[in-house]
């Protein structure tokens, strides 16, 4: 809750001044060179005058507001509820909100009035509607003015509120099981025996075996004392990696166009989502900001929570040259590195061919908007953007030819072939020296 600070008394407002100073010299004139037209239109003004003299509050308004809730998903609303404890005589009460171009406000100007009759309690109330992720900010200010808008207080600015929005996973899942399992939970078929739930065969009793993992009928059957084997439940470790050096395209919020950002963080959730609710680990880098973010991996509903509030806060900076061979990204073996970028910055070439030579299984998804050059009117920057994307395409030839795959982000089944593909690849014989 903000509370505006007690300022600021009462003053007049133009009206009142100007009615003051018509008023009394027709009055005066009209007595000097006796006109009864000149009193009777000095008159009202006089009266008016008085009368807000006499009635105008003595004391400054309470006024508060409250946020119901500061934490939202991308498309979601929440109340501002501004509130005034009003002293006598106050017959207007005004609360003006201003905010980011992704929150929108209703009603749609973000001003209301409310016209009281000696009440001493008013609250205008607001509909917030965030429609894009990030660090938002709501500004609230307030005013009240008194009988016939004589005296006005305010107005007065309330202390900035902070809207946090999460980005919307989009909708994504992925029925091609993840590559080179290595934790003791998950759904995915380990490669090695050990204790789990599917069935892998039936062996004889070995020293160091459970009693509970005897097989009786096998056992009175043969005279010997046999156990069930299992294939062991593993995890496997997602990292994903999100290159922030650069936003291509036009962001338009939920609503609209996405750009490259945008589907950065909508599908790095998405992809964080549905591995975390299988029972993996999904670790979290973000590079290209102005401070690199590095989250462990972990499991967990509260760990998703974790993604997503790291996801709203990116922003970008302008790049930076980096020595890509001294970049440690502290990812275990094994471990499946997903990079989502627009593949605009050298830096994100770099990360990706350096983290597939340390033996890392490396998917690049590639969030460029479709359609940049027919998005522009301009016959040159059209041409522009050609050209940079011919250089693009080279850059990804590249990318492939040093075995890391580069598939485009479409929504559910976006990795399927691409992980079908790794998985046959790393249980393909390999060729070794001698």
């Amino acid at each position: 809750m903000a509370t505006a600070p007690t300022p600021a008394v009462w003053r007049p407002t133009p009206a009142h001044l100007r009615a003051a100073a018509v008023g009394l010299p027709l009055a005066v004139a009209a007595i000097a060179v006796r006109r009864p037209d000149l009193l009777v239109l000095a008159t009202p003004l006089l009266v008016i005058t008085l009368w807000s003299v006499l009635d105008r509050p003595r004391e400054a308004p309470r006024t508060s507001a409250r946020l119901v809730s500061s934490t939202l998903r991308e498309g979601e609303e929440t109340s501002l509820h501004v509130d005034f404890g009003l002293p006598a005589g106050t017959r207007q009460s005004i609360a003006t909100v201003h905010s980011s171009p992704w929150l929108h406000l209703r009603p749609r100007r973000g001003v209301l009035a409310l016209a009281m009759a000696d009440e001493p309690a008013a609250t205008l109330d607001f509909e917030v509607r965030s429609t894009r992720w990030g660090e938002q900010h709501v500004a609230v200010v307030v005013a009240a003015t008194s009988s016939w808008g004589g005296y006005r207080w305010g107005p007065v600015g309330l202390p900035d509120f902070g809207v946090t929005t999460l980005p919307l996973p989009a909708v994504f899942d992925a029925a091609a099981p993840a590559p080179h399992p290595s934790g003791l939970v998950g759904v995915n078929r380990s490669a090695r025996l050990g204790d789990g739930s599917e069935f892998a065969g039936i062996r004889p009793f070995h020293t160091g075996d459970r009693l509970r993992r005897i097989h009786w009928p096998v056992s009175l059957r043969t005279r010997n004392i046999h156990v069930s084997e299992t294939w062991a439940d593993q995890d496997t470790q997602v990292v994903l990696v999100v290159d922030a050096t650069s936003d291509v395209g036009v962001s338009e919020g939920i609503d609209g166009a996405a750009s490259s950002l945008d589907t950065a963080a909508r599908a790095a959730g998405a992809i964080s989502e549905h591995y975390l609710h299988r029972g993996d680990r999904v670790g979290l880098r973000i590079f290209g900001t102005a401070r690199r973010t590095r989250l462990s991996a972990s499991t967990g509903k509260l760990h998703l929570r974790r993604v997503l509030d790291i996801l709203a806060t990116m922003s970008v900076q302008p790049p930076h040259l980096e020595d890509n061979t001294r970049i440690q990204f502290g990812l275990d073996a094994g471990a499946l590195v997903i990079m989502l970028s627009p593949l605009f910055s050298v830096t994100a070439l770099g990360h990706a061919v350096t983290l597939a030579r340390q033996g890392l299984t490396v998917v690049v998804v590639d969030t460029l908007p479709a359609g940049l050059p027919e998005q522009t009117r301009d016959p040159y920057v059209a041409l522009a953007w050609r050209i940079r994307l011919l250089q693009r395409e080279a850059d990804v030839r590249r990318v492939n030819g040093a075995g890391i795959p580069v598939v485009p982000w479409f929504g559910p089944g976006s990795l399927d072939q691409v992980l079908r593909d790794i998985g046959r690849r790393a249980s393909a014989p390999r060729m070794a020296r001698r």
